[in-house]
């Protein structure tokens, strides 16, 4: 008996590593070998330990970091070097990136369906045998899948399409039409128990001759349309679901296969929409279905394309508007279908970004893409975890009413994406923070109606501005590289905290006037609202020397006027102004004062009367009435401090003596102005 090391990289992911579960069954219930799943690494309770074997499934290739992660250490635990073997998508795809980086490992291509590929004994075809689903246990408490509680399996294998985008070609070059699964559902359910779906991850089930005796087995395993299940766990019965979910093929589908789709507990039923030129093929695809009962539909969006080929067609790259279209599409057919059919159908899109299948980064950027509208669109669909929404109310929200309005949203900054859209109380929210949170929604839209008015002035330049940002590069020498004023103006939207505290540093006096005339005077919210960030976050001391350097006095004051006096600590600012102002060589005021307000605050030493008269005087920076006040305390708090001082407590003493000296000194320099 050996012992097996299952792993798989440290990456999220939706569903279970089907590979290493099927290797799992053959080492564990035909080999009888030990066998231990891990996903990134083993829990500290195995350290130390080497195992015969290590099996690392891949993933996706922008995944490398993480696969490379996994496969050093199984070189680390494994007792023979050229024990390690690789498998999946990855491995696939790029052998020689495996060879290259691990000589000693063996990687296999394609899938385990050929007897003796791992070199065991009695091996039978890897790919055929039933899923172990016991391994999941081993990761139970550190990960657990979206979708988990299913059986995972195929019923054909392979596509024939030969689309250039597509990596089934490499990873399944061969087409198997038709696969029994009814004994591996049965060995599931004897070792494993039940489950409540059934998840196939044919990628063209739709081209299979055999179809009719697919969906016939489907239908026969418990699966059949308004099939029902009862929860080994809670004992309650649940509808059980058919998803194919590497999707249906639209030209593919046909009356026929619709209606035998709609026999099924199909939900959803995914119709790929690739890309516009698909359309009339899609909208004919989804119609079937939902003719013949199917009413919850999905569809995958490929976007951020190239020119390529597929499906007997050749397609140009796609376009931001193409996208938009797509999920448009998808909404007009959803409420026509409503309307047609009398009940509820509901369609969901699933924009995919493509990235090529060689590419180890997430960086690709398509033909008529830019990184900008690319992480607007990330940051767009958020609200709808990923999916493009079927309500309209809220697609025009998010998306907007035309594809030209769509566009100019994704070159809106990225803050400002989130403001958009009505303001919503939420629930158990109290009358005070609805009222905070409404102030802050309303100067967001002030943000919203600033950048529209800039980004419809710029006019005819629009193109080399949005240039400007397509790469997310938004620096200070990029804003002075702009020759417009206007799309300066605009540029200035998308600066973060620290480049707009950089640009109070900027060379050009000219660019410099332009951009603090613009913040304090044009927009000035915009300066007000940096002050206010400045005051309540821990900004480092030298962000902080190009605006005291340039604004002087007025900025410090504006800080000052943003503290919060009743916290228990004294604002971070307030220490990197003293620094500042050392570094600078300007004087503005003894912060030192802020810091004795704050221990008589402490001791509760100043009525609400006083306090108000210190903290106004601090804010229009009258040192001397400051000095004046709080020496007029100084022996209340020192009476104080000794009465609630404990006998032997470390630094009271200490504390007296500070401000002993300080408040001393700050006594002789009241005696200036008193002469």
């Amino acid at each position: 008996m050996a012992d097996i090391l299952l792993l798989e990289p440290g990456y999220a992911n939706k569903y279970p590593p089907i590979g290493l579960m099927k290797i799992s069954y053959f080492h564990r219930y035909i080999h009888h070998d030990y066998v231990r799943f891990a996903k990134g690494k083993l829990p500290e309770a195995f350290n130390g330990k080497k195992w015969d074997r290590v099996y690392v499934t891949t993933l996706f290739t922008f995944e490398w970091p993480k696969t490379k992660e996994a496969i050093e250490y199984a070189l680390s635990v494994v007792k023979d070097p050229t024990q390690v073997y690789t498998g999946g998508i990855l491995a696939t795809l790029m052998p020689e990136l495996i060879a290259k980086n691990f000589p000693t490992v063996k990687n296999n291509t394609g899938l385990l369906d050929k007897k003796g590929t791992l070199g065991l004994e009695h091996e039978e075809c890897i790919d055929r045998l039933t899923l172990d689903y016991g391994i999941l246990d081993d990761i139970a408490d550190e990960y657990v899948y979206p979708a988990h509680d299913a059986y995972f399996t195929y019923m054909t294998r392979g596509c024939g399409m030969k689309c250039a985008f597509c990596a089934v070609q490499t990873l399944e070059p061969e087409y198997y039409p038709y696969i029994s699964i009814t004994e591996t559902i049965r060995r599931v359910d004897e070792q494993f128990g039940p489950k409540k779906d059934l998840l196939l991850m044919d990628n063209n089930v739709l081209r299979s001759p055999r179809f009719d005796e697919i969906i016939d087995e489907i239908k026969a395993l418990g699966f059949a349309k308004g099939a029902t299940y009862i929860n080994p766990k809670t004992g309650k019965r649940v509808q059980r679901f058919v998803d194919f979910n590497q999707g249906l093929d639209a030209f593919l589908l046909t009356p026929h296969k619709a209606k035998r789709l709609g026999e099924l507990a199909i939900r959803p039923a995914r119709i790929a929409f690739d890309h516009i030129e698909d359309a009339e093929a899609y909208k004919k695809a989804i119609r079937l279905c939902a003719e013949n009962g199917i009413t919850h539909m999905s569809n995958y969006l490929l976007y951020n394309g190239v020119d390529f080929t597929g499906k007997g067609h050749s397609y140009h790259a796609d376009t931001p508007e193409d996208l938009y279209e797509r999920m448009h599409i998808s909404m007009d057919l959803q409420e026509e279908l409503i309307k047609s059919t009398g009940h509820k159908v509901a369609i969901f899109s699933f924009p995919m970004r493509y990235i090529p299948l060689e590419d180890l980064k997430r960086g690709f950027v398509g033909t008529n893409w830019n990184p900008k509208y690319l992480r607007s669109l990330q940051r767009m669909l958020i609200p709808t975890q990923g999916k493009g929404v079927s309500s309209r109310s809220f697609f025009e929200a998010d998306f907007g009413k035309t594809p030209e309005e769509f566009v100019r949203t994704l070159a809106m900054p990225e803050s400002h994406l989130g403001w958009r859209g009505d303001f919503i109380p939420r629930r158990n929210e109290t009358p005070s923070e609805i009222k905070a949170r409404k102030i802050v929604w309303d100067e967001n839209q002030l943000y919203l109606k600033e950048w529209n008015r800039l980004f419809d002035k710029v006019g005819e330049s629009r193109e080399a501005f949005i240039s400007a940002i397509g790469d997310n590069s938004i620096t200070v020498d990029r804003f002075m590289s702009l020759t417009d004023c206007t799309q300066k103006k605009l540029f200035i939207h998308y600066f973060t905290v620290s480049t707009m505290l950089k640009a109070f540093s900027m060379e050009s006096e000219e660019d410099r006037k332009v951009y603090i005339d613009y913040i304090t005077s044009e927009f000035p919210i915009m300066y007000q609202r940096l002050i206010r960030y400045i005051a309540n976050a821990r900004i480092p001391y030298s962000f902080l020397q190009g605006i005291c350097r340039v604004m002087g006095k007025r900025a410090v004051a504006d800080i000052l006027s943003c503290l919060d006096y009743e916290a228990e600590e004294l604002p971070f600012v307030v220490h990197n102004l003293s620094k500042v102002q050392i570094m600078i060589k300007k004087s503005f005021f003894d912060f030192e004062l802020i810091k004795c307000l704050f221990m008589y605050s402490r001791y509760g030493i100043l009525t609400r009367k006083e306090k108000n008269r210190i903290i106004n005087s601090i804010k229009t920076l009258d040192e001397r009435t400051t000095r004046e006040l709080l020496l007029k305390r100084f022996g209340k708090f020192k009476e104080t401090v000794i009465k609630n001082a404990v006998d032997g407590e470390v630094g009271a003493e200490y504390i007296i003596e500070e401000l002993n000296k300080q408040l001393t000194n700050v006594y002789k320099q009241l005696s200036i102005f008193d002469t």
